[in-house]
């Protein structure tokens, strides 16, 4: 079984050649390697040149426009998506490799972290790794940093939808799409990249307030996935959900302040983000993942933010991209 690597770029140049250096190193030889540089402007393509692998240069499009422009020139049975900022462990593609039998459309595997000296990097690895520990074998959503397709479903699905102009809610449409045509979506924990987390708070507040923006585009095409899939599990989505309220509250019906509704709902928040610090602390033994609940509070309020420009954008405008 042949696999094609497919890697999108975007000023990248940090990370990429250590990313192409373990994809050299895989353990699984039949393969190729397609990298798109989305219009960088640092030494992104000069570092992907160094490595055996068939460059793509296009305008920036985004990373869904970028990974169909690999997809579409790959010549294996699988298409393996990893990001520029990730370095996949050396039996990686041989692990996503093994989960394919019959029935089974797509396979992904976890994270690991590149970056373990940062603080805020390690609340964020442990809070996702947390979600993962819950799922099963068969899941219905898995992310595109660790993610292997059947190269006839991927070209079923007419791949990524490019209207989803950034790097968010791209692979849940493409999971859920696999999932609804009939096909299998396999977790394989095995299968493991590590990946450079934000080190810095604002940008990745920033990001998270485009996933929120984002979401709501999902959710406008997928209404019966807007209670959540096994990584966006019911608490996840109520944390955002009562900071997408509490918004409105404040902006719309400023009354309710003398009932204290929007203290109740920070309450609520507060109550569940110390809850899931507590138990990040308590599975690391590490006392500063008690930070965790600040920061996961300000991500909440970050995607609250972003919903609320979305169900303007995408459920009022009724527009289909940014």
């Amino acid at each position: 079984m042949k696999v094609s690597i497919v890697i999108a770029a975007h000023n990248a140049a940090a990370t990429l050649g250590e990313c192409l250096a373990a994809v050299e190193n895989q353990s699984y030889t039949d393969r190729e390697v397609i990298v798109v540089d989305d219009g960088s402007t640092d030494a992104t393509p000069e570092i992907a040149r160094k490595f055996p692998v068939t460059l793509i240069q296009q305008p920036k499009s985004g990373p869904a426009t970028a990974r169909n422009a690999g997809g579409r020139i790959a010549s294996g049975d699988v298409i393996a998506f990893t990001d520029s900022d990730c370095v996949p462990h050396n039996d990686w593609v041989s692990r996503l490799v093994e989960g394919f039998d019959e029935g089974v459309g797509a396979v992904g595997g976890t994270y690991g972290i590149a970056n373990s000296a940062s603080l805020l990097a390690r609340i964020i690895h442990n809070e996702i790794r947390s979600r993962h520990a819950e799922f099963g074998y068969e899941v219905d959503f898995l992310g595109s940093y660790n993610l292997a397709v059947k190269r006839d479903v991927f070209n079923a699905m007419n791949g990524f939808d490019e209207n989803f102009g950034a790097a968010s809610g791209e692979d849940n449409d493409l999971s859920y799409r696999i999932h609804d045509a009939g096909h299998a979506l396999r977790y394989a924990p095995a299968a493991v990249v590590d990946h450079y987390h934000p080190e810095r708070l604002a940008p990745y507040l920033r990001a998270q307030m485009r996933h929120g923006f984002w979401r709501m585009k999902l959710y406008a095409k997928h209404p019966r996935r807007s209670g959540g899939d096994q990584y966006a599990g019911t608490v996840e989505l109520a944390c955002t959900s009562l900071v997408f309220l509490l918004l409105l509250t404040v902006l719309l019906f400023p009354w309710p302040l003398i009932a204290g509704i929007p203290f109740g709902l920070a309450i609520c928040i507060v109550f569940w983000r110390s809850v899931l610090a507590g138990h990040l602390t308590a599975s690391t033994r590490d006392l500063r993942m008690l930070l965790a609940a600040p920061v996961l509070l300000l991500r909440d309020m970050a995607r609250g933010i972003g919903l609320v420009r979305g169900v303007w954008h995408f459920l009022v405008l009724r527009r289909t991209t940014a």
